[in-house]
């Protein structure tokens, strides 16, 4: 996900969303424990529940599950600062039969940043953070340092110049390889610091900011990693002087009137009726195999495998990047908070988000009247004729994705607990369904 572009479901659609290359499966190996086939509806109606949505936007999105085997799906459509509807498709656990609801908490990959980014702006307008100080000293306040492993001596000695702001807006210069799971391809974040339990988001920070050289200076490029939000959720744990998932419940809820099991950290889970499962969380259905590796020592060291959403990577290291389950109401609710008459957000961090950062300024393409860019948790389309700017995002992971998207006026969201096996996924086909079925609202 380290690249990005606009994606045209008509003329007026301009919804983000990141390249992906194609995924190669073996066909012939059986699937690890916790992978399964797409979802078949075959001739049985699709259940909906919550409020009655326009006849366009339920054939659009049912058809699009019924084609790709998607279990279940949660809708919300906004305009002008007020949630139109929510509505929610299939089921949150198809062997209990339990519906999906608009207001169903599901992870939906990286839509957990916009959130992060949020609880940062909070903190900034309380006066208890700033987006230009730097973050290692406020790193060191949750005891959080930079921890080479191996022949490293030290950390790249341009990471005490990464900002808050670097963080939020993708510029750090941290590479895409200092990803925010407990595992990742060539990079085992507990055998390296021989731990001998699950690591944690602090670990995977502490092992981001000491083993990766930087492929930019601080603030001079874009480069979408995940690294950035597991770090930026750590600040928020320092100057908001709790766990992140507590700062969730306890000051961003309240403060944008959603529930708080609406919006958490999703716990590592063993299996679907997990003890650990939220009692509103979806269960999880995992379709590909590209990637899954158990998260437990344990079971690693004797070859065990499961899918990720169930013993897979470790969902709890990814809180601020992507391990953040959301319903498809609470998102909506925000996003019409941010683009009503009284938002929560003070003028000055509105006009963060709304503001280019240097890094896309000084391209030589960049026109601040239709130039889309990245900025503080946010992809930003500042379009004429519009009080707010447009804001989308994208998410997915092999068992779940979601979208932040607009269309002719209108602006949506969408949340899922499954995804495809192979692309287009999820999070695109939502926001293709959306994207072409707002249209027909006039």
């Amino acid at each position: 996900q380290s690249e990005w572009q606009g994606k045209q479901a008509g003329a007026a659609n301009v919804t983000f969303m990141q390249k992906r290359g194609p995924v190669s499966h073996d066909l012939a190996a059986p699937p690890p424990d916790g992978v399964t086939t797409p979802h078949d509806w075959g001739d049985r109606p699709i259940p909906t529940a919550g409020a009655d949505a326009p006849r366009a936007v339920d054939t659009a999105v049912t058809e699009a599950m019924r084609r790709h085997g998607i279990v279940g799906c949660g809708v919300c459509v906004l305009r002008a600062g007020r949630v139109l509807f929510a509505r929610g498709y299939g089921y949150a656990d198809r062997e209990k039969e339990r519906p999906f609801l608009p207001t169903t908490a599901t992870r939906c990959g990286s839509l957990a940043k916009p959130v992060t980014a949020l609880c940062a702006l909070l903190l900034c307008d309380a006066g208890k953070l700033r987006l230009d100080e730097p973050i290692l000293p406020l790193l060191k306040e949750v005891g959080i340092m930079p921890k080479p492993t191996g022949r490293r001596r030290g950390a790249d000695e341009r990471v005490a110049r990464i900002t808050v702001r670097h963080l939020m807006d993708h510029t750090s210069g941290l590479p895409r390889g200092a990803t925010y799971t407990a595992w990742r391809p060539n990079r085992d974040v507990g055998a390296a610091h021989r731990l001998n339990r699950v690591a944690t988001a602090a670990d995977v920070a502490a092992d981001a900011l000491g083993n990766f050289d930087l492929e930019d200076e601080p603030g001079a490029s874009f480069r979408y990693a995940n690294a950035n939000y597991v770090l930026l959720a750590r600040v928020v744990e320092a100057r908001g002087g709790m766990p992140f998932g507590d700062f969730l419940a306890r000051v961003l809820a309240p403060r944008f009137d959603v529930p708080a099991n609406e919006v958490f950290v999703s716990r590592n889970q063993d299996a679907p009726d997990s003890p650990a499962r939220g009692a509103n969380e979806a269960a999880y259905y995992q379709t590909s195999a590209e990637r899954y590796v158990s998260y437990r020592p344990e079971e690693r060291a004797r070859g065990q495998m499961w899918g990720e959403a169930y013993r897979g990577y470790a969902t709890e290291a990814s809180d601020g990047a992507g391990g953040i389950a959301c319903s498809a109401l609470a998102l909506g609710k925000v996003l019409a908070n941010l683009s009503g008459a009284r938002p929560t957000l003070a003028a000055a961090s509105l006009h963060e988000i709304a503001t280019a950062p240097d890094a896309w300024r000084k391209r030589p393409d960049f026109d601040p009247r239709e130039t889309r860019f990245y900025s503080k948790g946010f992809y930003v389309y500042n379009h004429r004729g519009e009080a707010r700017p447009l804001l989308a995002h994208g998410g997915m992971t092999n068992h779940c994705g979601g979208v932040i998207g607009y269309n002719a006026g209108y602006r949506f969201v969408a949340v899922s607990n499954g995804n495809t096996p192979a692309g287009p996924y999820v999070d695109a086909l939502l926001d293709r369904a959306l994207a072409e079925s707002v249209k027909e609202m006039g």
